[in-house]
């Protein structure tokens, strides 16, 4: 009956495997970047914050402003007022400041006048000529503008307005490499899942081997024991390392069962059901190719630290011109047209004939300079504090890739000596059973030698997936390009 549980169990994890289909790093990697919501949100975030960088470059853009308006005014007559008249009044503007200071507009203004003369006016004739019609009834005038302004002192060639650009395009894309370090993270969480549940599965299929031994080494000592060929003791000890067995394979079970639900946390799937056969982890040490070079100067989290720095350096320069006072000159210049037709009246209005110039300069001093020096020093203050942390940042970052090396250097010995170990203690295995064959040695030993064996595979495994982390975690510090992530790279 055993046996014949046993060769249907076989059977079943066979065709769930063959069913199931490989499920490659690569693959999953695709899944938790179209379906995780982690991975998802970090990269709506870059998005986001990429456009949202731009929105400063509307201060430069040139903006463009029309508008009609009618009246339509009617009074009592009396004596030589209009009883009605209507104006329809248009114009068009463009506007533009410039990157180094002045504001530059260009408009076309249009009003047309339609009047009602006094009736009563009409019975009034000098020489045959009737009063009313000496009053016009209709008239254009037209206006093309043309001005400019100038800051000499504040803002001087645009320094404030720039500075204030800058501020929100480096808060923006502080922002944005910050996401996308994350991005990068999250991808990184999500192999080191992935090789965690490889780990986990072999860790059961090891551990039940395992427990299948002791079992056995446990009743051939009761059979012994029986024979007064072994103490009591000796059953118990046997016993004890069964219950130690099974307690192994329960937090195995337990451990694969957490990292099921992690991994498919990654790719947004609910429970905790995995059907898929994961890549075997030395053949993921096998593809991973990572060069490291000797120092990292270019990290997404230290690159954001230093749009920070920019960032409150720009603030800074932007608070520091409002103790300068305010010196704007201005210059104007307007045609000017009037006929009671308006191809006259365009025609006089461009040709310089009838022209109005405006010439000007404002001033403003704020009162209260020493609230504006003490708010200046206050983003000082901030611009050094950013300093500071970019100071720790290259430091830390200096320092977290140098012990990565060295932890990679460190974790390469240890997978030499493990597998060194597990090659002993297979051939070690192997030699014992060509022992029982000859009736050399006991069934006792050779189980015993088979579990070292199967303690050498997990210790073996273990620094696998050490050293795959490392590589993982070097991938994810060397991914720069905020836009496209190259965390899956193997």
């Amino acid at each position: 009956m055993k046996k014949t549980a046993v060769l249907v169990l076989g059977i079943w994890m066979a065709g769930s495997a063959v069913f199931a289909g490989n499920l490659s790093m690569a693959d999953y990697l695709n899944e938790v970047k179209g379906q995780g919501p982690d991975y998802r949100s970090a990269e709506a975030s870059v998005e986001g914050l990429d456009k949202q960088s731009h929105q400063q470059d509307l201060v430069y853009s040139p903006v463009l402003t029309a508008s009609y308006n009618h009246i339509n005014d009617t009074e009592l007559p009396n004596g030589f007022n209009y009883p009605n008249m209507q104006t329809d009044t248009a114009g068009v503007s463009l506007t533009d400041t410039l990157p180094f200071g002045p504001t530059l507009s260009l408009g076309y203004a249009f009003t047309n006048y339609n009047a009602t003369v006094n009736s009563q006016l009409n019975q009034i004739v000098i020489s045959g000529v009737s009063l009313a019609s000496v009053f016009p009834t209709t008239n254009y005038q037209i206006a093309p503008v043309v001005s400019i302004s100038m800051p000499l002192f504040k803002n001087f060639l645009g320094a404030q307005t720039a500075a204030t650009v800058h501020q929100t395009q480096y808060q923006f894309q502080s922002a944005e490499k910050s996401a996308a370090y994350q991005r990068e993270q999250t991808l990184y969480n999500a192999k080191v899942a992935y090789w965690n549940l490889a780990l986990a599965q072999n860790m059961i299929r090891i551990r039940k081997d395992t427990l299948e031994r002791t079992h056995k080494i446990w009743d051939w000592t009761k059979k012994r024991v029986k024979r007064n060929l072994a103490e009591s003791p000796d059953s118990l000890e046997a016993e004890a390392s069964v219950r130690v067995a099974e307690l192994d394979l329960q937090m195995a079970v337990e451990a694969e069962k957490t990292a099921r639900l992690q991994f498919n946390r990654y790719r947004n799937k609910k429970g905790s059901e995995v059907a898929e056969v994961l890549d075997p982890l030395e053949d993921s040490l096998e593809r991973m190719q990572v060069e490291l070079p000797d120092t990292l100067n270019n990290r997404l989290d230290l690159n954001a630290a230093q749009d920070t720095v920019s960032q409150q350096k720009a603030a800074y320069d932007a608070a520091h011109q409002n103790v300068y006072p305010d010196i704007t000159v201005n210059a104007s210049y307007r045609g000017n047209g009037l006929d009671p037709n308006f191809g006259p009246a365009n025609q006089t209005a461009f040709n310089f004939n009838y022209p109005t110039w405006n010439v000007g300069a404002q001033f403003n001093l704020p009162l209260d300079v020493f609230t504006s020096s003490t708010v200046a020093e206050g983003y000082k203050k901030n611009y050094d504090s950013a300093l500071l942390n970019l100071q720790d940042k290259r430091l830390e970052v200096g320092q977290e890739w140098a012990q990565l090396k060295t932890q990679l250097q460190d974790v390469n010995r240890r997978l030499v000596m493990t597998q060194e170990i597990e090659n002993i203690q297979k051939k070690k295995a192997d030699e014992e059973k060509k022992r029982l064959e000859y009736g050399r040695t006991t069934e006792f030993q050779m189980l015993s030698y088979e579990n070292d064996y199967n303690t050498a595979r997990i210790n073996h495994l273990s620094v696998v997936l050490e050293k795959l982390s490392v590589l993982a975690q070097a991938q994810w510090w060397l991914a720069t390009d905020v836009r496209a992530s190259q965390g899956d790279k193997e």
